[in-house]
């Protein structure tokens, strides 16, 4: 029975690794042993520390649904509480605040219209709310403790869903029913093999929206956050490639849907003959 105590240790590890609790490891009434007990006294605390610490903490250390809501929804008071102010008082003459949003929208406006031309303009303040919402909510990256909306995948996938849904609309509003011609391709007869691609590639087209745009955010994050652990001036060097990621990337998502509604709304070869002008006799 001199070896009890070195056997009841290993029955006693082997049930720990198959995750029995500890008091069911040493029920033996043998196991009385002042040194033994301590033995199972300073190896089962830490476990259960362990144990709580790993579940102590839900989403791992990340933000949940809730904040990223949360977040994406200050972004959003921010842009109505400053368009309420800067239209508060409108004056011929902008000054203030006035004229600082007049010439963020004039300069939005541009967009569309260097894509589509002059037609663009009538999608100008669908394009520019994308641009200035999902700035916003990019910039809450910058303030510390704050998440952005768009290091979630649900808030980028709902707004790529936004996109699509408009697109559709705008395409089926300037077309009507032979917008569906669109997806069938240029040559009838090979309908059957251009349609079910140009479905998929339509389909496609919200899912890269979301990631793109999460991947690069939440990249970020990752990256300035883990640059923070190390030191906190090393988050600080980057802040300028921060401040340019959170146009960019506004910038090619809204750039990409003005893309996407300029295909969908192009005139077709008959409408270009139906609007020509007509030449002087």
């Amino acid at each position: 029975m001199n070896d009890w105590p070195v056997r009841h240790s290993e029955m006693y590890l082997i049930a720990q690794a198959h995750g029995a609790p500890a008091a069911d490891a040493h029920t033996d009434p043998h196991a009385a042993d002042p040194h033994l007990a301590q033995t199972h006294t300073t190896t089962g605390t830490p476990n259960a520390h362990a144990e709580g610490g790993s579940h102590g903490d839900e989403h791992g250390g990340h933000a949940s649904p809730r904040e990223f809501f949360a977040f994406s929804l200050a972004a959003f008071v921010v842009i109505a509480v400053l368009a309420i102010i800067g239209m508060r008082r409108l004056q011929l003459v902008p000054r203030g605040l006035q004229n600082f949003l007049e010439f963020v929208l004039e300069s939005l406006y541009g967009i569309p219209e260097m894509v589509m031309g002059p037609r663009g303009r009538q999608y100008a303040p669908f394009v520019v709310t994308f641009f200035l919402y999902i700035a916003v909510m990019n910039f809450t990256g910058l303030i510390p403790g704050a998440k952005p909306g768009t290091a979630s995948l649900s808030i980028t996938l709902g707004l790529s869903i936004v996109a699509f849904v408009a697109v559709q609309y705008f395409g089926f509003r300037a077309h009507g029913i032979r917008y569906l011609a669109h997806f069938a391709g240029p040559v009838p007869w090979l309908a059957f093999l251009i349609l079910p691609l140009e479905l998929v590639a339509e389909m496609i087209r919200p899912i890269s929206l979301s990631i793109r745009l999460y991947g690069n955010i939440f990249g970020e994050e990752t990256v300035v956050a883990a640059l923070a652990n190390l030191h906190p001036l090393a988050a600080l060097i980057i802040l300028p490639l921060q401040v340019l990621t959170v146009f960019l990337q506004a910038f090619v998502f809204t750039l990409l849907v003005t893309v996407y509604i300029s295909l969908a709304t192009e005139p077709h070869e008959g409408e270009h003959a139906e609007h020509a002008p007509v030449p002087a006799p």
